[in-house]
């Protein structure tokens, strides 16, 4: 009788930070030269996302490169750990997803306190794809929705797989685990917050501080449930609750 209440508190226990994939040897290592890889890949293909709109022009140039975005930092993930490039994109379970809808509030929360009581709204730089959108049609939105998600896949690649390998060499250089997820987790959080810059105007604090408050929360998304599924629902969600809300404000000033 005894057993059941010990299981039951077993299950909801969180993980600890050393069962992240890859980082800590399972279900294979990330050496030196694979936890480069992971940085170049991500690198490469963040760079593509902005070049490749420069160099060609037409109606599918975005859809380019948003899937050359995500399948260059999944092309670098295959060469870094082989076959095993699958545990970080394990079938999403019901407690996963409950998490990810259950963060959305936070992911828009907490970086509204900070912009708000931080920076102070008058100093914000507005996001001009939301103003791009709300001249679409409603089969255009579907796609921009659909491109979205792509995107936002690629963005997590883009923080989680240097995460996985920053974790990884701090904790071979002798960091403890808790503080290698400590360090990597806000580390790439900032990195995040840079790579949106341009889309704010280079406004430092907003991209810094109130992008990289979100992406602190989706990251421990994905900490917590060590799946890339959990915290891009959480961040596809958001950006969706958002790119709604734009359109909805726009139709209703025009009306």
């Amino acid at each position: 009788m005894t057993l059941k209440p010990i299981a039951l508190s077993a299950t909801l226990q969180p993980p600890l930070a050393s069962s992240l994939p890859y980082s800590f040897g399972s279900p294979v290592p990330l050496h030196n030269g694979a936890c480069l890889l992971l940085w170049v890949a991500s690198a490469l293909a963040f760079a593509l996302l902005l070049l490749v709109p420069r160099w060609w022009q037409g109606a599918w140039v975005g859809v380019l490169a948003a899937l050359l975005f995500v399948g260059v930092q999944w092309a670098g993930l295959r060469v870094a750990v082989g076959q095993d490039w699958v545990a970080l994109f394990r079938r999403p379970r019901w407690r996963d997803v409950a998490l990810a809808l259950a963060a959305v509030p936070l992911v828009l929360g907490l970086p509204a306190l900070v912009a708000v009581y931080g920076l102070g709204m008058s100093h914000l730089s507005a996001n001009a794809s939301l103003d791009v959108a709300a001249g679409l049609t409603s089969a255009q939105l579907v796609v921009r929705f659909a491109l979205t998600a792509v995107q936002l896949l690629g963005e997590e690649l883009v923080t989680i797989l240097p995460l996985l390998a920053t974790v990884a060499l701090l904790h071979r250089a002798g960091m403890p685990a808790r503080w290698a997820v400590a360090f990597a987790w806000v580390a790439t959080a900032l990195l995040f917050g840079a790579l949106h810059l341009p889309t704010y105007q280079w406004h430092v604090g907003q991209a810094l501080l109130v992008i990289g408050t979100a992406r602190l929360v989706l990251t421990a998304v994905f900490i917590y449930t060590r799946n890339l599924w959990a915290s891009t629902i959480a961040h596809i969600a958001n950006d969706w609750a958002i790119m709604a809300f734009a359109l909805a404000f726009s139709s209703s000033v025009g009306t």
